[in-house]
C-alpha cells in the first residue's frame, strides 16, 4: 500500500526467542522471530502468515505488548512500546482490539456483559452510556437479540462475532485477529471476513490479521507478510505473491506436498 502518511504500526529488527537466548547449551533458546521488519498503514488490512507453531500468536502478543522482544522496536500509533510501563502500556492497548483464536468469553458473563466487560474497567462511562454502547456494537456485528444469552448458548462463529463486538467497544484505532476462521465452517468463515472488511469500509479500521488459511487471507488483505525460520521472505499484495518465483512461498501458497519445506 503506496501512502505518504506515517505507518500505525511500525516493526524494527524485531528479535524474539522462545525461552532465555544465549544458554550455553542452546537448550532454551528457540529463535521465533529473527530480524523481522513491517510496518503497516491507517485503514488497511495486513495480513501475517506463518507455518503453525511458527510465532503467529507471539507476533500478536509482543504487538499488544504483552511480552518484550529481545531486540529490535515495536512503534505503536508513533509510539515506541518497547521498554514502557505497564500503565504506558495500557494507554495504548486501549487503542488496540484483540480478537482471540478462540473468542476468549468469560463463561460466567452475559453477552452483553462480555461486551461492557472492557468499558467497565477502562472507562468511566455511566450504565445507561455501557447499555448504548454494548447495543451498538452488537448491532455491527450482527449479534443484536442475543444480549442475555450465555457463551455457552453460542455457535463458534457467534462466540467470534461477540469477541469481535467486545473489542470493538472502547473504539479501538487498530484491530489484531488470531485465527479469526478457526473451527468455523465456509458459511460462518465468509461472515467473519466480510465484517473485518467492513469495518475498513465504516470506520477506517486498521486490521493485522495473522494466519495460515491462504485463500480466506488473500481474499480480504491488501498486503500480506510471509515468514519462514524466522524471517520476512516475502510481503506485497496477494496478486503479486501467487505469481511469485520464491519457491517457498509457492509452496505454501499453493499447498504443494513437494517444494523446499519438508513435509
Amino acid at each position: 500500500m503506496a501512502t505518504a502518511e506515517a505507518p500505525i504500526i511500525r516493526v524494527c529488527n524485531l528479535v524474539y526467542y522462545a525461552g532465555e537466548p544465549g544458554l550455553l547449551d542452546g537448550s532454551n533458546s528457540r529463535p521465533i522471530l529473527n530480524g523481522v521488519s513491517f510496518q503497516v498503514y491507517r485503514g488497511e488490512v495486513f495480513g501475517i502468515m506463518v507455518m503453525s507453531g511458527a510465532g503467529k500468536t507471539s507476533i500478536l502478543r509482543l504487538l499488544m505488548g504483552l511480552v518484550p522482544p529481545h531486540s529490535g522496536d515495536i512503534e505503536v500509533l508513533g509510539r515506541s512500546i518497547v521498554g514502557m510501563s505497564e500503565q504506558q502500556l495500557n494507554e495504548v492497548r486501549v487503542q488496540m482490539g484483540m480478537c482471540f483464536q478462540h473468542a476468549a468469553l468469560l463463561d460466567s458473563l452475559t453477552v452483553a456483559e462480555n461486551v461492557a466487560f472492557p468499558l467497565r474497567r477502562c472507562t468511566k462511562l455511566s450504565n445507561e452510556e455501557i447499555k448504548r454502547k454494548v447495543a451498538e456494537y452488537l448491532e455491527v456485528v450482527g449479534m443484536a437479540g442475543h444480549e442475555e444469552k450465555m457463551p455457552a448458548e453460542l455457535s463458534g462463529g457467534m462466540k467470534k462475532r461477540v469477541g469481535i463486538a467486545r473489542a470493538l467497544s472502547t473504539n479501538p484505532q487498530v484491530m489484531l485477529y488470531d485465527e479469526p476462521s478457526a473451527g468455523l465452517d465456509p458459511i460462518m468463515t465468509s461472515v467473519i471476513d466480510g465484517l473485518i472488511v467492513r469495518l475498513r469500509q465504516e470506520f477506517q479500521m486498521t486490521s493485522v490479521v495473522v494466519t495460515h488459511e491462504v485463500d480466506e487471507l488473500f481474499s480480504i488483505a491488501d498486503r500480506v507478510m510471509m515468514l519462514h525460520e524466522g524471517r520476512v521472505i516475502a510481503c506485497d499484495t496477494p496478486a503479486a505473491l501467487r505469481e511469485s518465483e520464491n519457491a517457498y512461498v509457492q509452496q505454501f501458497v499453493h499447498g504443494q506436498v513437494e517444494g523446499p519445506v519438508a513435509v
